[in-house]
C-alpha cells in the first residue's frame, strides 16, 4: 500500500512538491498504513493544484462577481435592463405556455394523427353534421376506418337537491375506445348499453367526481339523479383526460340510438362523427372511400341528401382551426416585443460601452486580450439576462392565470396550460442567446485600436457604436409600426362589429336559463304552467318592464334549426329547402325583445294549442328566400319532416343576428309556444328592466326558487355581457396587441432619444462650430430632427412591409376592415411621426443651448 501511495504522489504532484512529501512519508511510514493513506489523500487534495475545469470555473465565477460589482455601480442601467427583459420574457413565456399545448403538442391520445372528424360536404364546400343512419352506414361499410363513434351535445341537471347544470356529451359506446383512453375507476360503456332503453349509464370526469361527489370511489355502480331520472355511474375518467372533441364536457352518457327512431334518421343532422383511420390508410384514401359510400347512399336515398360528398379533417387541425390564426399572430407579436426589448437593452449596453471605452483602452494597454474583455462583457450579459429571466418567470406566473381566464371557454387543451418544462426551456434558451447578443454586439462595436487612440488623445467614441445603435432603433420603430397597425386594425374591427344592428334592442335585458325537469314536469301542460307562473311572478318585480321566454336566444350560442318547405310549391328534394332558426315563443316575445313586425301581425293569446289554425312568423330574410319580390302573408310552409302540418304565415319580422354579430345573416321562423306540440324543458328567460338589468338578477333568481327550488337557474347575464362574450376573442387580441404596441412605442421613444442624445453629445464641437459660424437655431434643430426622422422613416418603411405579413394571421379577427386599411396605416404613421418629434425635442433643445465658446475649448 505504501508503494502505491508513493506512486500516486509521484504521478499527480508537481516535481517541486512530490519529493519533500514522499520523503516525509517514507521517513514516517512506521506510523502505519492508515496514516500513509490519509497523508497521501490530503496531499493529493491540497497540493496538486486546480484542474483545468476548476480553473475555468474559478475564472468564470470571478468574471460573474466582477460583473455584479459593475452592475451595482450602475443601478439605473441594471434596473432598466432587468425590468425591460423581465416584462418581455414573461410575456413570451406566458404566450408560449398557451401555444405549446394548444398548437404544438400532439393530442394526448395514442396515434392522435389518425383521429379524424367525418362530415358531409355541401355543394358550396361547407360542411354539415351527419344523421345517425348515415354514421351507422359509414361505420359498418367502411374498410378504412378502424373504429368510429357518434357525438351529440347534452346539458343535464345533476341531483334533485341543489341541482347543478353541467356540460356533457352523448356518445356511442365506442367513443373512448376511438380516442384510445379508458376510465381510471370502473369501466367503459358496453355495446349492449348502446341501445334504446338500455342507455341509462354515465361516465364522470375526474373534476365532476371530485366536486360533486367528493371523490367517493363507491359512486361507481350507484344510481344518481340526472334530469330527474335515475342513471348508473359506471366509470370515472382519469384526472389527466382532456376531451378535445367536447372541451367543456364533464359527463358522458351512452347515445342509445337506433335507426328506427324518428330522430335518428338521415335528415336529422345533429351528430358529429369521430373516427380512427387504420394505420395503413391515408386520410386522403379514407376520404376517397367515404366519398364513394356517400355517392351510393345518395343514389339509394335521393331525397334525403343535399350534400355531394364526405369530408375528413384531422381532429388536431379541426379543434385548433378557429384559434390558430389568432394564437400565431399573438406569438409573432410577443416575439416582436422580445426583439424590441433586446434591441433597447443592447442600445443601453452600447451607450454604456461608449462611457467605458477609456476603461477598455487602459485594460488593453495593460495587456488584457480582446477575449478577456469580451469574456467580461459576456459575464455582464449573462447576469443581466439571468436576472431578466428570473423576473420574467415571476411575471409569467402572474400573467398566465389572468391570460387563461380570458381565453375562450372552448379552447382545446385549456387544462394543460401551465408553466411547463418546455416554457422553462424557452426562457433558458432566450437567456443564453440574450447573454451572447448583449456581449458580442457591444464588443463588435468597439474599435480594435483603443490603445492607439488613447495615446493620441482622440475621441474614443467611434462610428461603429453609432451605426449599431441606429440600426437597433430602426428595428424598434419597425416593430412598433407592425404592432401599432395590428392593434389599430383590431380596434377598428371591434368598433364596427359593435355597431352592427343585432335586430333587437340589447339594452336593459337580463337573460338566464331555467329548467323544468323531473317527474312533476312529465307533460306539456305542467311545463307551460311552470313557465306561466315564472313570467307572472317576475313581471311584477320592481324595475321589470317586460318578461318573456324562448327556446333559444339570439347570440346565445344555440344551434336549433329546421328545414322550411314552401307547402304550395315544394322542391323535388326536400333537403334542398332552406333552414331557419327555430324560435318557439309566447306572444310577448317581440315586444320584450323589441323585434319589429314589418308586415302582418304578431302572436296573440288566441294563438293557442287547440287552435285549428296553425300560424307562424318568418324573418324578412326567410320571406325573401322563399317568395322573392312577393308578399309572404297568407303563404303556407311546413317545418321539419314530410309529416309536419302546414302553417300559415301571419307576419314578417326583422332579421336578427343569431350566430354572432360577425356572422352571415341567417333566417328565422317563430311558432307560438302552445302550438309547437312539445314543450322545451330548458328555456331562456329574458327580462327587460327600466334600469341596470344586473340589479334585478338576485330578485329574479329568488322568485324562481320560490316557485320551484329544485330547478337549476344558470347562465345569468345581461345581454351586454352576452354580446361581450361573443366578441371575447377579438377583445383579448386587441388588449394584448394594444399592450404590446404601447410597450413598443415607449421603447422606440427611448431608443430614438438615446441615439439623438448620444449623437448631440458626440457632435458637441461640430454643433458649437456651426453656431459660431452663424448657424441659426432652427438649422441646429433641423439637423437633429433630420437624423431622428431618417431613423423613423426607415423603421416605418420596414414596419409597413412587416405589417402586411403579420396581419395575414389576423384576417379571421377582422370585421369590415381590410388588412391594408388606408386609414389605419395613415394613423399609425402619423402617431409614429408625432412620437419621433417628441423624441427629438429634448436632444434638439440641448443642441440649441450648446455654448460655442465652451464647446470649442473642450
Amino acid at each position: 500500500m505504501t508503494r502505491l501511495c508513493i506512486w500516486l504522489l509521484s504521478q499527480f504532484l508537481p516535481d517541486h512538491l512530490s519529493d519533500p512529501v514522499i520523503g516525509d512519508i517514507v521517513e514516517q511510514q512506521a506510523r502505519g498504513t492508515l496514516w500513509v493513506c490519509r497523508e497521501t489523500l490530503v496531499a493529493l487534495v491540497q497540493l496538486r493544484g486546480p484542474s483545468r475545469g476548476e480553473a475555468i470555473m474559478a475564472t468564470f465565477v470571478n468574471d460573474v462577481r466582477l460583473a455584479v460589482r459593475y452592475l451595482r455601480h450602475a443601478p439605473a442601467f441594471a434596473i432598466t435592463s432587468i425590468v425591460t427583459l423581465g416584462l418581455a420574457i414573461g410575456a413570451t413565456a406566458a404566450i408560449f405556455s398557451v401555444i405549446d399545448p394548444v398548437l404544438l403538442r400532439p393530442l394526448p391520445y395514442a396515434d392522435a394523427n389518425r383521429l379524424v372528424f367525418v362530415w358531409e360536404r355541401d355543394r358550396d364546400g361547407s360542411r354539415t353534421n351527419l344523421g345517425f343512419a348515415t354514421i351507422n352506414d359509414f361505420a359498418s361499410q367502411s374498410k378504412s376506418l378502424e373504429t368510429s363513434a357518434a357525438v351529440g351535445s347534452w346539458e343535464p341537471s345533476i341531483g334533485d337537491v341543489d341541482p347543478e347544470r353541467v356540460s356533457g356529451a352523448r356518445v356511442s359506446a365506442t367513443y373512448f375506445k376511438t380516442l384510445g383512453v379508458q376510465p381510471v375507476i370502473g369501466r367503459d360503456f358496453l355495446a349492449e348499453e348502446d341501445q334504446p332503453g338500455h342507455n341509462q349509464v354515465v361516465i364522470l370526469s375526474h373534476q365532476l367526481w371530485q366536486r360533486r361527489f367528493g371523490g367517493d370511489r363507491s359512486i361507481v355502480g350507484r344510481s344518481i339523479s340526472i334530469g330527474g331520472n335515475p342513471m348508473t355511474v359506471v366509470g370515472v375518467m382519469p384526472e389527466s383526460f382532456d376531451d378535445v372533441v367536447s372541451p367543456t364536457a364533464e359527463i358522458w352518457r351512452v347515445l342509445g340510438y337506433s335507426t328506427t327512431q324518428p330522430f335518428a334518421c338521415r335528415t336529422c343532422r345533429h351528430l358529429r362523427m369521430l373516427a380512427r383511420v387504420k394505420p395503413a390508410t391515408t386520410i386522403a384514401g379514407a376520404m376517397t372511400e367515404l366519398d364513394q359510400l356517400h355517392a351510393a347512399l345518395v343514389k339509394q336515398f335521393p331525397t334525403q341528401y343535399a350534400s355531394v360528398g364526405a369530408n375528413l379533417v384531422r381532429v388536431q387541425d379541426e379543434v385548433t382551426r378557429s384559434f390558430r390564426p389568432a394564437l400565431l399572430a399573438l406569438t409573432g407579436a410577443v416575439v416582436l416585443v422580445l426583439l424590441i426589448a433586446v434591441s433597447n437593452v443592447v442600445n443601453l449596453q452600447l451607450a454604456r460601452a461608449v462611457r467605458r471605452e477609456e476603461e477598455f483602452a487602459i485594460r488593453t494597454a495593460l495587456g488584457a486580450s480582446r477575449w478577456r474583455v469580451t469574456r467580461q462583457l459576456l459575464a455582464e450579459g449573462l447576469v443581466l439576462a439571468a436576472c431578466g429571466g428570473v423576473a420574467g418567470l415571476m411575471v409569467a406566473r402572474i400573467a398566465l392565470p389572468l391570460l387563461v381566464s380570458q381565453l375562450p371557454s372552448r379552447l382545446p387543451r385549456a387544462s394543460a396550460i401551465h408553466l411547463s418544462g418546455a416554457a422553462l426551456a424557452v426562457v433558458g434558451t432566450t437567456v443564453a442567446l440574450l447573454a451572447i447578443v448583449m456581449a458580442l454586439v457591444p464588443g463588435r462595436a468597439r474599435d480594435a485600436h483603443l490603445g492607439e487612440r488613447l495615446r493620441s488623445g482622440r475621441r474614443l467614441a467611434g462610428g461603429a457604436q453609432h451605426f449599431t445603435r441606429s440600426t437597433l432603433v430602426v428595428i424598434e420603430v419597425s416593430v412598433a409600426v407592425m404592432l401599432l397597425i395590428s392593434a389599430g386594425l383590431l380596434a377598428r374591427s371591434l368598433v364596427r362589429l359593435l355597431r352592427v344592428d343585432a335586430g333587437f334592442d340589447a339594452s336593459h335585458l337580463l337573460t338566464l336559463e331555467v329548467d323544468a325537469v323531473g317527474s312533476r314536469y312529465a307533460d306539456n301542460a305542467s311545463v307551460y304552467v311552470f313557465h306561466d307562473r315564472i313570467r307572472d311572478a317576475v313581471r311584477v318585480l320592481p324595475g321589470v318592464v317586460g318578461v318573456t321566454l324562448t327556446n333559444q336566444m339570439p347570440l346565445g350560442g344555440n344551434v336549433d334549426s329546421y328545414g322550411v318547405v314552401d307547402f304550395d310549391n315544394p322542391p323535388s328534394n326536400p333537403e334542398l329547402a332552406p333552414y331557419g332558426d327555430r324560435y318557439v315563443v309566447p306572444p310577448d316575445f317581440f315586444s320584450t325583445m323589441r323585434i319589429p313586425v314589418m308586415r302582418g301581425r304578431a302572436f296573440t293569446t288566441a294563438d293557442v294549442a287547440d287552435s285549428a289554425h296553425r300560424v307562424v312568423l318568418v324573418s324578412a330574410a326567410l320571406a325573401e328566400r322563399l317568395w322573392p319580390g312577393t308578399d309572404a302573408i297568407g303563404r303556407h310552409i311546413r317545418l321539419g319532416g314530410p309529416d309536419a302540418p302546414s302553417r300559415t304565415v301571419i307576419g314578417v319580422v326583422g332579421n336578427v343576428k343569431h350566430a354572432g354579430l360577425d356572422a352571415t345573416t341567417t333566417m328565422q321562423w317563430y311558432a307560438p309556444e302552445r302550438q309547437w306540440g312539445s314543450s322545451d324543458s330548458q328555456v331562456m328567460l329574458i327580462v327587460r328592466t327600466a334600469n341596470d338589468p344586473a340589479s334585478v338578477a338576485a330578485s329574479v333568481r329568488r322568485t324562481i326558487a320560490s316557485i320551484d327550488a329544485t330547478q337549476p337557474v344558470i347562465r345569468v347575464a345581461t345581454m351586454d355581457q352576452v354580446i361581450a362574450q361573443s366578441t371575447a376573442q377579438r377583445r383579448l387580441a386587441l388588449v394584448l396587441f394594444a399592450a404590446f404596441a404601447g410597450a413598443a412605442l415607449l421603447l422606440s421613444i427611448a431608443g430614438i432619444y438615446g441615439v439623438l442624445a448620444g449623437s448631440v453629445a458626440e457632435r458637441t464641437r461640430e454643433i458649437g462650430l456651426r453656431s459660431a459660424l452663424g448657424a441659426a437655431p432652427r438649422e441646429i434643430v433641423a439637423l437633429v430632427v433630420r437624423q431622428g426622422g431618417a431613423l423613423a422613416f426607415l423603421g416605418i418603411v420596414l414596419g409597413l412591409g412587416g405589417a402586411i405579413l403579420l396581419t395575414r394571421f389576423l384576417r379571421t379577427l377582422l370585421f369590415g376592415v381590410a388588412p391594408n386599411d388606408p386609414a389605419t396605416l395613415s394613423a399609425s404613421v402619423a402617431i409614429l411621426g408625432v412620437i419621433t418629434l417628441a423624441a427629438c425635442a429634448i436632444p434638439a433643445i440641448r443642441a440649441v443651448r450648446i455654448d460655442p465658446s465652451e464647446a470649442l475649448r473642450h
